[in-house]
C-alpha cells in the first residue's frame, strides 16, 4: 500500500489513539499510512492486543478466539505485510451441522445452517431486528431460523439488531432442496437473495472464499511483532496507560485527532447519555489437547439447536493440535465430549482423539448487538460529533468483520486529517 502524504502541504495534526486492541493498533498503522508522524498510542494493559491475546500453558497458545485475516489481497494484511509483519496463507476450512427430521446435516465449507425448503421467494427486509431479517424468508425456513436463534441467544429477537445474524453464523442459509443454479441465478439476480442464501463455495465455483491467513508463528509472536514495527515508526506506546473519556475529550488540542479505539460505554456519562445496559451473554470455552487425522484449522458451527456446543475450532499451537469448545453453558465433561464427537461425526470424526482438559473459561462477549445499542451508539456518534467535529474518531464498535471496521476507520481518519482516502479502501 502506497503513503498517502501530503508533500509540501500544512503539517497533519497529532493523532493520540486510545486503545491498543487491534483497532487500535491498526488506527495507528493507517494514521501513518496518511502522513501523520506524531502519533500516540494508549492501553491500560501493557501489552498490546486486549482480549484477543491468547494465554499461555506449556508454550501453547489458548484462544479462546482467533484471529484470521483474508488472503494476499486483504486491505489489512497488506497494510501489515507492509511493515514487516508475516502471515501464512491457510486453507479456510469451516463446515455446520443442522438438524432436520430428527437427522443431522453436516455441510462441509459453509459455515451457516443448511434448511430445507421448497420456496426461495423472499419478503422484503423490513425493520432492523433479527425477527424482521428472519420474517423475509419462506415460513418453513423462518420457523428453524426462530428456534436457532432463541436457543443461540435466549432473548426475544424483536430486541436483538439484525447485524446479530453474522456474529451468530446465521447471516446466509443454504436452502436445501432447490436445484444450486437456480439458488445461483436468484444471488446473481437479487441483492436480497445474495444477503439471505448462501452457498457451499464448491458447488458454485467460489474457490477463492477458502483462501485466508493466519499471522505466522502465532497470535504472541504477532502482537510483538505489531508493538516493533510501530516502534520502527516511531509511535509513541505508552502502556500501561488509563485515560478517561474527561481526559481525552478536555485535552483533546486543537491540531489534534483522537480515536477511540477502547470500550464505547464510559463515552456515555460525558454527554449525559443512557449507556446500553450490559448484554447478560456469556460463554464458556474448553480448550483440550486432541489428535486429529485431519488438517487444522477447522471451524464447525452447531445449529440443531440443541446441546451446549455452539462452535468448535480446531487449530494447530507448536506442532500441537488444540480443539477450542464454545459453550452456551458449562457442561460436564462427559457430556461435552460426546456433544464434542457428534459434531464432528461429517468432519472426519473417525480420526478425532481427544485428551486432556487444558482450560476452562467463562467470559462475557459483546458481539451480540440489541436494538436499544445500537440506538444508544448512534445517539453517542451524533453527540460526539456535534462537540468535536471530525476530530474525535469513533470506530464501528459493533462491527465483527475486521476489514469493514478497517476499511470505515480509515475513512474516519482520512476525513479527520483533510487527506484523501487510499483508493483500494475508499472504493
Amino acid at each position: 500500500m502506497g503513503q498517502h502524504v501530503h508533500v509540501g502541504g500544512p503539517k497533519l495534526p497529532k493523532v493520540r489513539i486510545i486503545g491498543g486492541g487491534l483497532t487500535g493498533v491498526l488506527a495507528a498503522f493507517q494514521a501513518h499510512e496518511l502522513g501523520v508522524r506524531d502519533i500516540e498510542l494508549h492501553d491500560r494493559f501493557d501489552q498490546l492486543g486486549g482480549q484477543a491475546v491468547p494465554r499461555q500453558d506449556h508454550g501453547l497458545e489458548l484462544r479462546e478466539r482467533d484471529l484470521t485475516f483474508g488472503s494476499a489481497a486483504d486491505p489489512v494484511r497488506r497494510l501489515l505485510e507492509s511493515h514487516g509483519v508475516p502471515f501464512e496463507d491457510i486453507e479456510n476450512r469451516k463446515g455446520a451441522v443442522t438438524a432436520c427430521n430428527g437427522d443431522l446435516t453436516y455441510t462441509r465449507d459453509f459455515n451457516g445452517p443448511a434448511l430445507r425448503t421448497r420456496d426461495l421467494g423472499l419478503s422484503p427486509l423490513a425493520g432492523d431486528s433479527l425477527a424482521d431479517r428472519i420474517r423475509a424468508y419462506p415460513t418453513d425456513i423462518a420457523q428453524a431460523l426462530s428456534r436457532i436463534c432463541q436457543w443461540r441467544l435466549g432473548a426475544w429477537l424483536d430486541e436483538v439488531h439484525a447485524d446479530t445474524a453474522a456474529a451468530i453464523g446465521v447471516s446466509r442459509v443454504f436452502p436445501v432442496g432447490p436445484e444450486i443454479v437456480e439458488i445461483a441465478g436468484l444471488k446473481r439476480a437479487d441483492t436480497n437473495h445474495d444477503a439471505l442464501y448462501g452457498i457451499p463455495a464448491p458447488l458454485w465455483g467460489r474457490l477463492q472464499s477458502l483462501g485466508a491467513s493466519t499471522p505466522k508463528d502465532g497470535l504472541g509472536p504477532f502482537f510483538m511483532r505489531l508493538r516493533q514495527a510501530l516502534v520502527r515508526l516511531g509511535v509513541t506506546l505508552t502502556a500501561p496507560s488509563f485515560v478517561s473519556p474527561h481526559a481525552a475529550l478536555a485535552g483533546r488540542g486543537a491540531d489534534e485527532v483522537v480515536v477511540w479505539a477502547a470500550d464505547p460505554r464510559p463515552l456515555f456519562k460525558p454527554f449525559d447519555l443512557e449507556a446500553p445496559k450490559p448484554e447478560a451473554h456469556s460463554l464458556v470455552t474448553y480448550i483440550l489437547k486432541v489428535r486429529y487425522a485431519g488438517h487444522p484449522p477447522l471451524e464447525v458451527r452447531n445449529f440443531t439447536a440443541q446441546g451446549a456446543v455452539t462452535r468448535l475450532r480446531l487449530y494447530e499451537t507448536r506442532g500441537q493440535v488444540l480443539l477450542a469448545a464454545e459453550c452456551l453453558t458449562e457442561t460436564r465433561d462427559t457430556d461435552l465430549r460426546r456433544e464434542i464427537h457428534r459434531l464432528m461425526a461429517g468432519f472426519g470424526g473417525a480420526g478425532l482423539s481427544l485428551g486432556e482438559t487444558l482450560a476452562i473459561r467463562m467470559e462475557p462477549r459483546w458481539d451480540i448487538l440489541s436494538l436499544d445499542a445500537a440506538r444508544k451508539l448512534t445517539h453517542l456518534r451524533k453527540a460526539l460529533t456535534r462537540s468535536e467535529g471530525a476530530a474525535f474518531v469513533a470506530p464501528r464498535w459493533e462491527e465483527q468483520d475486521v476489514a469493514a471496521r478497517h476499511a470505515a476507520l480509515t475513512l474516519d481518519l482520512a476525513q479527520a486529517l483533510q487527506v484523501s482516502a487510499p483508493a483500494v479502501l475508499a472504493a
